[in-house]
């Protein structure tokens, strides 16, 4: 294997870690989850959401490293892509939707990790009613989601 198809291996299996986890708890444990009594959900959602955070954003950083590789192996400079002339041809353009959407991916995934989700915790430990903040956080988790599947739609395009 040559070192760009290993890079792309690994992008690959980093996408598949990101992906497949959020649709793992959105069509497993989130239903699963609805038969249980409130608080057994909230601990469940909290350790299961601390466990998926490291993985996630361990997938995530691997993305843009692995990314950021092909993109330079495809003539991509600082200063073509600053300047926009990289984003100019059908391929290009494509990647750039793709970036903006993993952009906003991020942006919404670090939201919900670190501002909706532990406010969730905060509300649930000093005995309130975390449930608008729970819908919040499950909303960021439902758009998070569908903004990874049109990135993966995005680079099935990019690859064909």
């Amino acid at each position: 294997m040559r070192g760009y198809e290993l890079v792309v291996f690994v992008h690959v299996l980093a996408a598949m870690v990101w992906v497949g986890g959020i649709l793992f708890l959105s069509l497993v444990v989130v239903p699963a989850s609805r038969r249980y009594p409130a608080d057994v959900r909230a601990r469940l959602f909290a350790d299961v959401g601390h466990r998926f955070r490291v993985v996630g954003w361990t997938a995530l950083a691997i993305l843009a490293v692995t990314g950021a590789v092909q993109m330079a192996a495809r003539g991509a400079t600082l200063a073509n892509v600053m300047d926009g002339s990289f984003f100019q041809t059908p391929w290009g353009r494509i990647l750039g939707a793709k970036l903006l959407a993993v952009s906003l991916m991020m942006l919404l995934t670090a939201m919900h990790d670190f501002v909706a989700g532990p406010a969730v915790e905060r509300a649930a430990r000093a005995g309130g009613d975390p449930e608008r903040l729970r819908r919040r956080a499950g909303r960021l988790a439902r758009v998070t989601a569908i903004l990874a599947l049109i990135v993966v739609f995005l680079a099935v395009q990019l690859v064909r």
